[in-house]
């Protein structure tokens, strides 16, 4: 099931989407010094939400949506529409 088919994205200003891509930077180097790198799915997620095709906040309610349906996120990546291959 993928809640927002039809969801409304408004194009990110070129300073917005770089501080978010700052953002995510500096989230993954922090995740590194932890011995963590980002899933092929959060890169997914990440490219995402900068091409303007869904937000932050949109991504957490459908993974909280998800999980507490299926009582795991496997599943949850294939099934987002607004995830490109």
């Amino acid at each position: 099931m993928n809640p927002t088919p039809d969801i409304s994205v408004s194009p990110l200003s070129s300073a917005k989407q770089k501080r978010l891509k700052a953002g995510f930077k500096q989230v993954d180097a922090i995740f590194s010094l932890e011995g963590f790198e980002p899933s092929n799915g959060n890169r997914a997620i990440d490219a995402a939400i900068l091409a303007g095709r869904i937000t932050e906040a949109q991504v957490v309610e459908e993974m909280i949506v998800y999980i507490k349906e299926h009582k795991t996120i496997r599943g949850f990546y294939e099934s987002r529409t607004w995830l490109e291959p």
